[in-house]
């Protein structure tokens, strides 16, 4: 009887030791940052890629995700290389600082009876690479349905939540770069030099002091738009 109740437990604690392994998590943790300018980067995705769980970034570029040992992590960013570290720790809290580079523009070549431009080939990647952040509705105002009188319930899914709060931000930065990805898709160096003969320093100068809004550049044929570099090269060379 002895032996079998000491195997019994021997059994038991190899299944409890098992189960604690298995379980084994991991919180990782750091700052995603600009590899060049040290600038860190708030809102940057970070998918668990062996898992699917998602999180990103806040304002100060800080990130936190559970994980298991050996797990993939993807860090993106818009306008950033992607980067993925592999999880080393088997448990507790393992800190990864990313440094994300910026990806390269205008190298692309525009293909003989492509379907879509350079810009728009890119928009639509960048589409589907943060849809699942896109494609989220917007959680309703909190109490918004509340009775006259009647106390309000915070709810972690309202607009007010921490998560909330980063997804409806993340938009807005995405919509920001989409307009500047368009503006700098017609508004290229190699354009406004031809238009205006400038070279080096003075044609950064130029372009940095003369950035097109992009609703006007939107509406604005590209015949019209040699037209406003040229009115806007003249007025700035008379400075």
């Amino acid at each position: 009887m002895k032996r079998t109740t000491i195997w019994i437990l021997f059994l038991c604690c190899c299944c409890s030791l098992l189960v604690v392994k298995a379980q084994a998590q991991v919180t990782l943790t750091g700052t995603i940052m600009d590899k060049e300018n040290k600038l860190v980067l708030p809102y940057a995705s970070v998918t668990n890629k062996s898992t699917g769980r998602r999180a990103y970034s806040d304002k100060g570029g800080f990130y936190r995700i559970s994980a298991s040992p050996k797990d993939v992590i993807v860090f993106s960013f818009l306008g950033y290389k992607s980067d993925s570290i592999v999880v080393a720790q088997s448990s507790g809290t393992e800190t990864r600082n990313i440094s994300l580079v910026v990806e390269a523009t205008q190298l692309r070549g525009v293909e003989i009876g492509t379907q879509y431009s350079p810009y728009q080939a890119d928009s639509i990647t960048r589409r589907e690479q943060f849809g699942y952040i896109l494609d989220k509705r917007d959680m309703p105002l909190a109490g918004g349905s509340t009775p006259v009188g009647a106390g309000i319930v915070f709810s972690p899914f309202t607009r007010y939540s921490r998560r909330e709060k980063q997804k409806r931000e993340f938009k807005k930065i995405f919509a920001k770069a989409e307009h500047e990805h368009y503006v700098d898709s017609r508004f290229t160096p190699a354009f406004v030099s031809k238009v205006t003969s400038l070279k080096g320093d003075s044609l950064q100068l130029f372009m940095r002091e003369n950035y097109p809004d992009y609703n006007t550049l939107r509406t604005m044929p590209q015949e019209d738009l040699i037209y406003w570099i040229t009115d806007k090269y003249k007025a700035w060379i008379k400075k």
